[in-house]
């Protein structure tokens, strides 16, 4: 197979980029490991930035840019956050206007906007509290009508490069078990971030281990600022299940077992999750509180949340209080990139949480993923184009690279191990020893946990290769994570040092870290 654009991952950066390239003329394939709606952006339900100021409170795209920057504590790369900040309420527009995606209107037409956590204004619009897989349906529907090929159950392996260049990516063909090749001028991997290696305690899909990180730290890229994982304050106790920022936003309040408020609601997210921390550490247990909100607003604009506890935890919202703990959510950190997603790689382009131009620094401003991700998926796509009409000729693929993928599947199905026991066994080590409070000493104790790990006893018990692959990917990204994580002596952002609790002005710069 072989294809102008080749788009790996099928979240809102990868349906962008592939719709970006289709509409200007080049041949896209879109590839994915389940489903077009099985990823962590149809999981975000809360809302996407715009600066549109609808609410006429005074917002804008300088506020805007002030408040990612401020969220990035020091690491967010202006020329990232201006660019992105400019061109989100243009991209909400399209995919209200263009896509049909059914946002919240106000009385007279205007795209309805709620308040998020790190900022003052009503920016973020929302389709009740059901806004990725609302915007998620519509850009699926695009693929469909713009016909662009979509492949399905196909797991990326690795990038085929050649003397600097991509040549195309090998991926396993879940259905028939062989590797299957495609070749591309110009490759784009948005394949998602890696919260989802804190298996048990991750709002994430649970296939969401970071593969196309891993890829790259394999092709020699490096990953930038890996240490930097954002913990979502609100996870449903007991579940993998996101309570979003929406439900702050209308007025819901957080109290301890005492019934007492402890927090700003809607601090930045690391400071809130640290807050709750603490709380749970005194031996006191956290709650949600909505019964203060008025039941039509919350049959209006929390209907899905009010559905989803009450089938998960028989609880009635608007008459008792929810249950929370903070769960893993967000990844900063990903493969190094410019501006506009290109990396040292010929060819090669990374786009939403795969991927770091550095414009979300050291934590991410609530609200910011989706229309993030649609900016600069749209951008990779533009870039991507650009760079094949530029190379006419498909790279050469080496075969020695395609035999050493064909001889890792051979190995990995004459080797039987229970992938979903160390994927457990990780995520257990990385949430409580590289979560929301770390310390050096933890930190090596990780490193040499994942070594064992990466010596998995041969065993009857065995899986399917699907998942003994990502955990391969999974114990690289770990690596990688813990790594960046031990180099940073301070506390910045989404990362905490309890034996370095201060910011420290000689690490205000981006951690570069490779396997």
């Amino acid at each position: 197979m072989k294809y102008d654009i080749l788009v790996i991952g099928s979240g809102i950066a990868g349906m962008m980029a592939a719709i970006e390239a289709k509409e200007l003329g080049s041949n896209v394939a879109i590839v994915m490991k389940k489903s077009p709606l099985a990823n962590n952006s149809f999981m975000a339900k809360g809302g996407i930035n715009a600066a549109l100021n609808n609410m006429k409170d005074g917002d804008s795209i300088e506020h805007h840019i002030e408040d990612t920057l401020k969220s990035g504590v020091g690491l967010a790369e202006e020329e990232a956050v201006r660019i992105f900040c400019e061109q989100a309420p243009q991209v909400v527009r399209e995919l209200y206007r263009h896509f049909k995606v059914p946002f919240n209107t106000l009385s007279d037409g205007r795209l309805a906007q709620r308040p998020f956590g790190g900022t003052k204004y009503k920016r973020t619009c929302f389709a009740a509290d059901a806004t990725g897989p609302a915007i998620m349906k519509a850009l699926n529907k695009a693929l469909k009508e713009l016909n662009i090929t979509t492949i399905k159950n196909h797991f990326a392996l690795n990038l085929l490069v050649n003397d600097g260049k991509i040549a195309g990516v090998s991926f396993l063909d879940e259905k028939t078990g062989e590797v299957k090749i495609i070749k591309a001028k110009s490759v784009i991997v948005s394949t998602g971030g890696y919260a989802g290696l804190y298996r048990g305690y991750t709002t994430n899909v649970s296939d969401a281990t970071g593969d196309g990180i891993a890829m790259g730290l394999r092709a020699g890229l490096s990953g930038m600022d890996m240490e930097f994982i954002q913990f979502h304050p609100t996870g449903l106790k007991g579940s993998n299940y996101l309570i979003s920022e929406a439900a702050r936003a209308e007025g819901g309040r957080l109290i301890n077992s005492d019934g007492k408020e402890f927090v700003d609601e809607l601090n930045t997210r690391d400071f809130v999750a640290r807050a709750i921390l603490k709380q749970i550490q005194k031996g006191k247990e956290v709650y949600l509180d909505l019964t203060d909100i008025p039941e039509d607003i919350i049959n209006t604009k929390l209907i899905n949340l009010k559905k989803r506890v009450k089938s998960l935890k028989k609880i009635d919202i608007t008459k008792e209080p929810i249950p929370i703990n903070p769960l893993a959510h967000y990844t900063m950190g990903g493969i190094k990139t410019d501006t506009y997603g290109k990396t040292e790689i010929e060819g090669l382009f990374y786009a939403g949480e795969a991927g770091n131009n550095g414009v979300n620094g050291a934590n991410r401003l609530g609200g910011n993923s989706l229309s993030e991700g649609a900016v600069f998926g749209k951008i990779a796509g533009y870039q991507a184009v650009k760079y094949s009409h530029r190379n006419k000729n498909l790279t050469e693929i080496k075969k020695e690279d395609i035999q050493k993928d064909v001889e890792l599947i051979e190995k990995l199905k004459n080797t039987p191990f229970d992938a979903k026991e160390i994927k457990h066994q990780l995520g257990d080590i990385l949430y409580k020893k590289v979560g929301i409070i770390r310390n050096g000493y933890a930190l090596k104790k990780t490193l040499e946990k994942i070594e064992e790990l990466k010596k998995p006893d041969i065993q009857k018990e065995d899986s399917n290769l699907i998942e003994k692959l990502e955990v391969l990917n999974a114990l690289d990204i770990a690596k990688a994570l813990t790594k960046a994580a031990l180099s940073r002596e301070e506390s910045r952002g989404a990362h905490f040092r309890l034996d370095f609790p201060e910011s420290d002005y000689a690490f205000l710069h981006h951690t570069f870290t490779k396997i």
